[in-house]
């Protein structure tokens, strides 16, 4: 099986590693660049770069999974592995969705009501 890249996507990575060059992976303009480049990202892409987080141990093991099969992870889990505190990943979160919604992109940051779902452990 070909694996195959939106046209766009190339293009868009290229503009992401030149400003985050230059300007640093935290800066907003890369930031939105990154956002921009993971909604044009193919589904196969996604997979392989959550494989590869879970490999280098960037991210906890999810606490809780919805009807539909999706993943969730835990606040404090998040912010013990960032080493910040769960008030800073919640204040990141909410850049990032308020960023998606200016530029028209959907949200990719899915949050939902631990009522709603089944926990794992």
């Amino acid at each position: 099986m070909h694996k195959q890249f939106p046209a766009e996507f190339p293009e868009v990575m290229r503009q992401y590693e030149a400003t985050s060059k230059s300007l640093g992976h935290q800066h907003p303009y890369a930031l939105r660049l990154l956002q921009v480049a993971l909604q044009l990202a193919p589904s196969f892409f996604l997979d392989e770069l959550h494989s590869l987080a879970k490999e280098m141990d960037l991210i906890p093991e999810p606490c809780a999974i919805d009807d539909a099969g999706q993943k969730y992870y835990s606040l404090d889990a998040m912010a013990e592995k960032l080493g910040v505190s769960a008030n800073e990943v919640a204040q990141h979160m909410a850049t990032l969705k308020a960023d998606a919604a200016a530029m028209g992109l959907s949200d990719a940051i899915q949050a939902k009501d631990a009522r709603e779902l089944h926990p794992l452990h």
